[in-house]
């Protein structure tokens, strides 16, 4: 289990998060603060606002109102009876290179190989040379166990292969806080653990993680920290082994039992 101080850096913080599709309230107004080094499993029901709260960290959907603030920076802020004002566009994007995110898809680029796929963001974003990012992403890969399959197209690789290339080629762009949703809930059950032991890696070596997942034994023995939530609210959070050992709140106990 990835451990951390309470002194640790406050890494995100996210205060009355509430966010609408038109009439459908999503969240419910959501509080969650993740320090240094700490690695958040967030957990729940299909269509109880996970992934939309994840998406929410990093821009891929704007908030109706509330806060976020990532390394101490603000984000977003929402003044008293108004609506959520995000940062100047710029401001917006410095602040979220400080994020890295691992989709359910893998989204790399079909026509480029795995390589290509890993330098392409440095060197176009952050305007690097590729003499300064290959070695790098060379070590990378072989830090996900791919470095033989470097000149590979990601159509000649698994499911699981390219879940590791990708979560490689979020790492090359040196993140604070990587996001994941739900990385293997689109691979087979196989394939599955060679993504969670590349992700358990990260997670003892102190990367800042939040993982949306259904996964309850990487919850387990991973996460500092657990939020279980449903229908848009926070309904339980803890620490690992007092969460899956003896969680409070019954709705809690109803979802562990049919996932366990």
């Amino acid at each position: 289990m990835a451990n951390t101080t309470n002194d640790a850096a406050v890494m995100l913080s996210m205060k009355d998060i509430h966010k609408s599709f038109g009439s459908l309230e999503v969240l419910k107004g959501i509080d969650l603060e993740v320090r240094e080094g700490e690695v958040l499993a967030i957990i729940g029901p299909s269509g109880s606002g996970k992934s939309t709260l994840l998406r929410c960290i990093n821009m891929l959907e704007t908030i109706n109102s509330g806060s976020i603030a990532i390394k101490g920076e603000t984000l977003v802020q929402t003044p008293p009876g108004g609506q959520a004002e995000y940062a100047a566009q710029h401001d917006c994007r410095r602040i979220l290179a400080h994020t890295g995110m691992v989709f359910q898809q893998f989204n790399l680029f079909p026509h480029m190989t795995v390589l290509e796929n890993l330098l392409e963001a440095p060197i176009q974003v952050k305007k690097m040379k590729k003499a300064d990012v290959l070695p790098y992403a060379k070590e990378l890969l072989k830090k996900v166990g791919l470095l033989d399959r470097a000149d590979y197209y990601p159509s000649q690789l698994s499911g699981g292969q390219q879940q590791r290339v990708a979560i490689a080629r979020a790492l090359c762009m040196k993140p604070d806080i990587m996001l994941f949703d739900e990385p293997t809930s689109a691979l087979d059950p196989e394939l599955t653990g060679e993504v969670l032991k590349t992700m358990r890696e990260l997670a003892e070596e102190h990367m800042t993680m939040v993982v949306v997942t259904h996964e309850m034994a990487f919850a387990r023995e991973a996460a500092s920290q657990v939020i279980f939530m449903a229908d848009g609210v926070i309904v339980e959070q803890g620490e690992p082994e007092p969460f899956f050992s003896h969680p409070r709140e019954e709705r809690t106990r109803a979802f562990l039992q049919n996932m366990l």
